[in-house]
């Protein structure tokens, strides 16, 4: 049986096509891996991207501020048709593969 949960995971899963992505069940959640980089977290309706400074994102997926514990993008599934997500989670993946981090 399939849960409402893990629809959810392939919904976000099947806009991503094309990507190296695999989720993993960790923490009560999905945790979303491109290349290996283990770039979010899939929970309830929700993909919370890791942030990186990508300044090519809509204005109102909100950005923590340096001073937030949590440094991620949350992004209700409403986006999970947008022509920018896929590039945007390839993008997280490549900037954490060279260790760059968010600095402000």
């Amino acid at each position: 049986m399939t849960t409402e949960e893990e629809m959810i995971a392939r919904e976000w899963l099947d806009h991503l096509k094309g990507l190296n992505v695999q989720i993993r069940r960790m923490f009560g959640c999905y945790c979303l891996y491109c290349d290996g980089q283990a770039v979010g977290w899939i929970h309830d309706s929700v993909l919370s991207l890791r942030e990186v400074a990508l300044d090519y994102l809509p204005e109102e997926i909100k950005r923590p501020t340096p001073d937030d514990s949590i440094q991620e993008l949350v992004i209700p599934l409403d986006y999970v048709n947008a022509e920018w997500l896929p590039k945007a989670v390839q993008d997280t993946a490549n900037i954490r593969k060279r260790g760059r981090k968010f600095s402000g």
